[in-house]
């Protein structure tokens, strides 16, 4: 193996294991922030259906890291998965899991949706789980994005995120 791939599989191991690391206080935390999150994006959001996406969206995108057996920074985790030494943990994969798991909560207050940044370009192309109240508009969404710190979900409103965020359409999903 060349120098660069040994290293990588060296490492691999060390990752595997992340939501392990993370104390119960720190999630909880994390889920009761993004609690108060979707719920303030609309007055008509059920405050037991923010808790419930809070606590899936959140406990989820660690358990994924621990089934994709992440090596972070995710960059780096998407170059082992180039090379042939891991199978999944591509932005893609995480938001396709997230979604179907969200999907499986059979939502009233809030609409799930795709979100896509630099659609088309091989090297920058960002895929992720947005969450908007009912009636609106994606731009008011909520992004979901386990991918970026490995498992430690990233969330923020569509538009103060750094990425330019456009919908995808449900037919491409």
């Amino acid at each position: 193996l060349p120098i660069g791939l040994l290293a990588a599989t060296l490492i691999s191991g060390c990752a595997a294991n992340r939501a392990a690391s993370l104390s119960p206080a720190w999630t909880s935390s994390n889920v009761e922030a993004l609690r108060h999150a979707l719920a303030a994006l609309g007055p008509g959001t059920d405050p037991a259906e923010a808790g419930m996406v809070a606590e899936t969206a959140v406990t989820y995108s660690l358990r994924l890291a621990e089934e994709y057996r992440v090596v972070p920074p995710a960059r780096l985790h998407n170059l082992l998965i180039q090379a042939g030494i891991k199978d999944r943990g591509l932005c893609y994969h995480w938001t396709e899991d997230l979604m179907q798991r969200l999907q499986a909560l059979d939502l009233r207050t809030y609409h799930l949706h795709w979100g896509v940044a630099h659609r088309g370009n091989d090297l920058r192309e960002h895929n992720s789980v947005v969450i908007t109240a009912n009636d609106q508009p994606f731009e008011a969404g909520l992004l979901l994005d386990p991918w970026r710190n490995s498992g430690d979900l990233y969330w923020a409103i569509v538009t103060t995120d750094s990425y330019p965020w456009e919908e995808l359409p449900a037919s491409e999903w």
